[in-house]
């Protein structure tokens, strides 16, 4: 039992490897946006991955990159987050206004019974 932890912790690795490789050849190529919430995905679980990995085998440095990564990962999420929010806020308002402004009563006319002549 002692012999599963460690080959899943390498594994974790490998994969965590394999997801930071992909998300940076798929922005790389522009199928992708950099703030997409695919992208932070990939890097935010990669980054975790990978910072497990380096902390079980003592390689501090990677440890703390990884960390870093994961840190700005986060906090972009939150950022596309508000920014998605923001939007949906904006359109509600537009679709509200868009609806008050079609139900919106007709103003009555007045007439005077004058029609000017040419």
């Amino acid at each position: 039992m002692n012999d599963v932890l460690p080959s899943l912790i390498s594994l974790g690795g490998w994969i965590g490897a394999a997801e930071l490789l992909v998300a940076y050849f798929l922005v790389s190529k522009g199928t992708i946006a950099g703030d997409s919430l695919k992208y932070q995905a990939l890097n935010i679980t990669g980054s975790v991955l990978l910072t497990i990995n380096c902390a079980s085998s003592g390689a501090w440095p990677s440890v703390i990159a990884n960390a870093f990564y994961l840190l700005v990962g986060i906090n972009i999420l939150f950022t596309v987050k508000r920014a998605y929010i923001a939007q949906l806020s904006r359109r509600q308002k537009e679709e509200l206004r868009a609806r008050m402004h079609l139900h919106r009563r007709p103003s009555p006319v007045v007439s005077t019974g004058f029609v000017e002549q040419a």
